[in-house]
């Protein structure tokens, strides 16, 4: 057996996963043949009376700070591109006070942001969540905190000051909706990763929080004197509506995390929102156009030169937040078809059984609906 390295989509819904097992003989092309590489295959559109938009230009507002999504944000214009639409990306802020000054404002048509600190019903989001619904849930932004040593719980960080990134950033957001749930009450003080690690390393602040920091060269040069490392969160079912399970080695942290260790945290998923395209609003019916490039050119993001996120997408999973209501008839539509991709995975792992010593037959249908919920679509 060997992992199956490439994903699986049929008709808009992830079937099978990068990582998943199969039988060793069979070649990729053999193993997901039954299946279409990109969520649409030819099915009729939700906005079939909505051409693909083919003039104007729309933008993408993400956070200054958050170069994950600054990078998704840029593929994603240009997956788009080839389909028609021609957009830019525009640096700001996302958290949710940031997004309702967007949605009133006209800066911007689309952002991308964490979804957790968006999902409550506070005042910061009653007003505006029906104005700014989501197209899809996309890839999660790893969760990290740094600390000394001696801080092994978060719990000790309490009462304690806190680096939590940019005021009004989605970092921040992030990081007072964690710790919230949490449970644990630091102080949070406001500033941009580089110089918050500086003054944790002055002893300053008692820990900082990265959120979406995996290409920061600040963070990747931190803690080479060996005084600090990374806090593990422990994932609940208490956190699955707003969290996924991460997990971090000295792969990703070499200066952060030992030898042969494995520290647990939590993902936020992100969100691409249509903003103030409620079903009232003039700005829908170009939302919807933008839905329909975005859902039928998704294989255009799969590629090995974009960010191997997009592969953890899953196309038709939920988030407690609003949908827009032309995205959630695209997959409504696109997933009405008979899903063959299954019937091949349990033909894989039946085979895998009989000749590799694989899962069996009557664990394959267990296998995969574990996969289904690992990844969001059942949630």
């Amino acid at each position: 057996m060997v992992p199956y390295d490439h994903p699986v989509y049929q008709n808009g819904r992830r079937v099978l996963w990068r990582g998943a097992w199969r039988a060793k003989g069979l070649k990729k092309s053999e193993a997901r043949a039954p299946a279409a590489a990109a969520p649409a295959n030819g099915s009729r559109s939700v906005v079939a009376n909505t051409p693909p938009v083919r003039s104007g230009e729309y933008s993408i507002l993400v956070d200054g700070e958050d170069s994950c999504a600054a990078r998704l944000a840029g593929e994603l214009v240009a997956a788009l591109r080839a389909q028609g639409p021609q957009g830019r990306v525009i640096a700001g802020r996302t958290s949710p006070a940031a997004l309702a000054e967007a949605v009133n404002s006209d800066r911007a048509d689309l952002a991308l942001a964490p979804m957790d600190a968006l999902a409550g019903d506070d005042k910061a989001t009653a007003e505006w969540r029906e104005r700014a619904p989501y197209i899809a849930r996309l890839g999660a932004e790893t969760i990290e905190i740094i600390a000394p040593r001696s801080v092994v719980d978060v719990r000790q960080l309490a009462g304690r000051d806190v680096g939590f990134g940019v005021a009004d950033g989605a970092g921040a957001a992030t990081a007072a909706t964690l710790f919230s749930h949490l449970g644990v009450d630091p102080k949070p003080a406001f500033t941009p990763l580089a110089p918050a690690l500086a003054d944790l390393a002055a002893g300053k602040l008692a820990a900082v929080v990265a959120v979406g920091a995996k290409s920061s060269q600040a963070l990747a040069d931190f803690g080479k004197d060996g005084r600090f490392h990374l806090v593990a969160i422990a994932w609940t079912p208490a956190l699955q509506a707003l969290y996924a399970p991460a997990r971090l080695t000295a792969k990703d942290r070499p200066n952060l995390i030992g030898a042969g260790e494995k520290i647990d945290t939590l993902g936020a998923p992100m969100a691409l929102i249509a903003l103030d395209a409620g079903p009232s609003s003039p700005r829908a019916e170009q939302s919807a156009a933008l839905t329909r490039s975005f859902f039928e050119g998704f294989g255009k993001l799969l590629g090995p030169d974009n960010d191997a996120s997009w592969r953890d997408v899953n196309l038709a999973a939920v988030a407690p937040w609003p949908r827009l209501r032309a995205a959630q008839a695209w997959i409504d539509l696109n997933a009405a078809s008979p899903n063959a991709s299954l019937d091949a995975f349990r033909a894989v792992a039946k085979t895998s059984a009989l000749t590799n010593g694989g899962p069996g037959a009557e664990d394959s249908d267990r296998l995969y609906d574990s996969l289904m919920l690992w990844r969001g679509a059942g949630q």
